[in-house]
């Protein structure tokens, strides 16, 4: 037997696709495609574990498409899709057909073919319908597709045919799916894939950033198949990695934000002349559009020899046709700057791009990477990336997280069992497809890793919700604001063990909703009837005519609302910046713990050695400038100053004097998602105890709460605020007094099809929107089926997903010590990571009782002679 340093690796990959290979790359394979082909060709589930810019894309198709074009040799292929290639974003998509069209086109001129024998197609929402159908009547043998897109295939009889040659399924950056709703619907999905294919097709998943990388594996495959993990991260060491932290402010001043930012444009302006191509990544969809808008204007004057036009904005507000000529730039090195939010930052193949500029802090290590990856993404390069921070409380962040990127420590994912919204979306779409036997449906659901442990009961609860049994009816929709929902009929029949959709309606309302990504409403904005993009409606709803935004890095005037179109004309003024919901990026709980270690042992030096040895600390271990060490020991003194540096082990609480009462932060080692499910927790027991409003205020390590009036807490009785006994209880307590429980409802119901986001015909009410969900539908369920599957699932996510009230136990379960300081003031360290002012009211209160202190307060504070 030959050992594996003498197996060819390309053994399986013979003819024209070999040929092409080794005159592209004369070096050979990379350990990635080493490990990859011989798996892949002997037909293998296998996950590959590799990082950015080492040919993980060729990897995992090269094998596939010289199995393809050999099978031509013997006889014409037959029609079929024999390869579905899934990714999470669609202009990755659009850049892995771009991508493998190279080895195809070689491939056809070494035939000397007039077209390629091997067909690759995209289905996506942006395909046009003409394109769908003849997919559908031809369908390619590579089809590149979104999880949204792949459910909307498997509803429609009319592609099984083409499913039944299925061979192989791609799932690409795997790691972005492994631990949302998205990927546990996929997970349904392609075991509904399988099933339509003659054969189970082996599955192969692709991540440069997955840990633990076994648990991604059983994510990928299901419980009943076996996966290879094929690792090329160790020999050799990781690609060179160059990633740098600096800081936008220097030692003994304050994070002023004018100033700040006026820093951060002359920064990006020096960065983008001095490279081909920088890809700046900001945090949000806002500062995306700001930095466009400003950074053309600035260069303009500060950078004469940078064409100001070629700097770009990229989200997913920006129509489509707009995100591929951005994309098609990038690939031909036109562009010198691409400003983004999200939408870039995983997999898409910048060939030209020099470096990356993070903004703020990437939240993960994870996110981290995958930004920095999108520069030097070519084999033997370099990645470089530059982390700015504006602020002492994001440089002491980006320190911890660069520090943990250039180490490697990726997070581990935890993925989400059961979602019971999505089964119920799941078990629609396959109604959709055909009648089914109750517990065939059953059985096929469970082989999917999400829903492995789905319990019978809760199985049985979504059909009997979706055939309208429950004592809530099966959906709703509001036609006009408020006027009273109105019941649709159930979705699904269900008789005699079977179930099935109940007219065709359904089936359009499926294929209008599919998806668990949710948005708020928006409305398009035309300037001469061209789509410039979309604004959220309830934003273009506070419009006035002569108001000025900013789209596309440009601005633009509003004249008028027509329906859910705005109609603006283009202005060189400045603009205001449109508004988008999203939910704010919690720091991760790793990195959370290793910034609270790292600002106790900073503390410990400062304290015990002086500044010269925590500078030399900060600098050797962190790889910062003078500048940014002596930013950081200043904020570290004055908290020790002021009050003491919290032990990660503990819990500190700082009492402090506001106008109407006193402020408590709460320290703890915990990042934001936790400290929301602790903080809701504290919240409700003294809200209860109390019985009167409070102010909250989560953020990364440590939550702040107001208490209006007279009342202070006191050291004997901390314990029992952080008891552990009845902690999820409180939790929903402390939830259920504000919004949230509400607001998450809404997009339950929405994933579930109970409510419709674009109702039939496309008629949407502009004024309200779907907030009569979280307003009126959700205290309805409530009142009428308690134990209704939608409000099972929306607590769920409340407290495992989106406030992470397992991480909170566990900190808890290690029986930290609690300590209480009264201070004259906040602390630096509150004042730096939390903003009492923007309190969020819990209530504990009746509006009476609510009424008569504020009475009493008022009252109080004239004094009559």
């Amino acid at each position: 037997m030959r050992s594996a340093a003498t197996i060819d690796p390309l053994m399986g990959i013979q003819g024209p696709a070999r040929d092409w290979f080794t005159n592209a790359f004369p070096n050979g394979p990379t350990h990635a495609q080493r490990l990859a082909w011989p798996a892949i060709a002997a037909g293998e589930n296998a996950l590959i574990v590799a990082p950015t810019g080492t040919g993980k894309t060729l990897a995992a198709f090269l094998a596939i498409l010289a199995r393809i074009e050999r099978s031509f040799e013997h006889v014409n292929l037959n029609p079929g899709v024999r390869c579905v290639y899934i990714s999470p974003l669609r202009s990755l998509s659009r850049d892995i057909e771009r991508n493998l069209n190279v080895p195809l086109d070689a491939m056809r001129r070494s035939l000397e073919s007039a077209e390629t024998r091997v067909k690759v197609a995209v289905r996506t929402g942006d395909t046009p319908a003409s394109s769908r159908r003849k997919m559908r009547d031809d369908p390619p043998h590579v089809l590149i597709t979104t999880p949204e897109s792949l459910s909307l295939l498997l509803a429609q009889s009319a592609w099984d045919e083409n499913w039944k040659t299925l061979e192989y399924i791609i799932v690409d950056e795997i790691h972005a799916l492994a631990a949302t709703k998205r990927g546990a619907d996929l997970t349904v999905s392609l075991e509904r894939l399988s099933r339509k294919s003659n054969r189970d097709p082996a599955r192969i998943g692709l991540s440069a950033t997955c840990r633990p990388a076994e648990s991604v594996a059983r994510f990928l495959v299901g419980p009943m198949r076996n996966c290879r993990v094929l690792d090329a991260t160790e020999p050799g060491g990781p690609v060179d990695f160059d990633l740098r932290v600096e800081s936008l402010i220097a030692a003994d001043e304050e994070s002023i934000r004018t100033l700040t930012y006026r820093r951060l444009l002359r920064r990006l302006g020096s960065i983008i002349a001095d490279n081909r191509t920088t890809v700046v990544f900001a945090n949000t969809r806002a500062l995306t559009e700001k930095l466009t808008h400003d950074l053309r204007r600035s260069i303009a004057t500060d950078e004469p020899d940078v064409d100001f036009e070629r700097i770009a904005a990229h989200h997913s507000a920006l129509p489509a046709e707009r995100r591929r000529a951005v994309e098609a730039a990038l690939q031909d090195a036109s562009l010198k700057a691409v400003i983004t939010s999200t939408s870039l930052e995983l997999g898409v193949d910048i060939a030209s791009a020099d470096v990356s500029i993070l903004i703020g802090l990437p939240g993960s290590v994870s996110r981290c990477l995958q930004r920095t990856g999108r520069a030097g993404h070519r084999i033997g390069t370099t990645t470089r990336g530059v982390l700015l921070a504006s602020t002492a409380a994001e440089l002491a962040g980006a320190a911890v997280t660069a520090h943990a990127a250039r180490r490697g420590e990726v997070e581990p994912l935890r993925a989400i069992r059961a979602p019971l919204d999505v089964l119920c979306q799941q078990i629609v779409g396959m109604a959709c497809d055909r009648d089914w036997e109750i517990e065939d449906a059953y059985q096929l659901i469970k082989r999917s890793s999400a829903m492995k442990n789905l319990d019978y009961k809760d199985f049985y609860d979504c059909l009997s919700f979706l055939a309208g049994e429950l004592a809530s009816p099966a959906g709703a929709y509001e036609p006009e604001p408020g006027a009273n929902p109105r019941w649709t009929s159930a979705r699904l029949w269900r008789d005699k063990g079977w179930f099935g959709v109940r007219s065709r309606r359904i089936i359009r309302w499926f294929y209008a909703n599919v998806g668990t990504i949710h948005a708020e409403e928006s409305v398009r904005v035309e300037v001469e009837g061209i789509e410039i993009g979309r604004v959220e409606a309830d934003y273009a709803d506070r419009l006035a005519a002569g108001d000025r935004f900013l789209l596309d890095g440009r601005s633009f005037e509003f004249k008028r609302l027509k329906g859910t179109t705005l109609i603006a004309k283009a202005t060189g003024a400045d603009g205001d910046l449109p508004r988008w919901h999203s939910d704010r990026q919690s720091l991760s709980g790793p990195l959370a713990l290793a910034l609270g270690k790292f600002r106790e042992r900073l503390g410990f030096v400062v304290e015990s050695e002086g500044f010269a040895a925590a500078r030399s600390f900060i600098a050797q271990k962190y790889l910062l400038n003078e500048n940014a060490c002596d930013v950081l020991i200043e904020l570290i003194a004055a908290q020790i100053q002021w009050s003491e540096v919290p032990d990660p082990s503990s819990i500190l609480i700082e009492e402090s004097p506001c106008e109407d009462g006193f402020d408590y932060a709460f320290h703890v080692p915990l990042g934001r998602s936790a400290c929301e499910a602790m903080g809701r927790a504290v919240g409700a027991r003294l809200g209860r105890r109390l019985g009167r409003g409070l102010g909250f205020v989560v953020a990364d390590l440590g939550w702040s709460i107001r208490i209006p009036g007279g009342d202070r807490l006191e050291a004997c009785e901390l314990a029992e605020l952080f008891s552990i006994e009845g902690f999820h209880e409180a939790v929903l307590e402390g939830v259920d007094r504000g919004d949230l429980l509400a607001r998450r409802f809404k997009h339950v119901a929405s994933t579930a099809l109970m409510v419709l986001r674009n109702p039939e015909g496309g008629k949407r009410a502009r004024v309200g929107g779907m907030s009569w969900v979280s307003a009126r539908l959700f205290p309805l369920v409530k009142a009428a089926c308690p134990n209704h599957p939608l409000l099972r699932e929306t607590k769920r996510e409340v407290l495992d997903d989106l406030l992470d009230a397992p991480e909170a136990i566990r900190f808890l379960e290690t029986a930290p010590s609690i300590r209480l300081r009264r201070l004259a003031g906040i602390s630096p360290l509150a004042a730096a990571w939390i903003d009492p002012s923007a309190n969020e009211t819990l209530a504990f209160e009746s509006p009476a009782e609510a009424l008569k202190r504020l009475h009493e307060r008022l009252a109080g504070s004239y004094v009559i002679d």
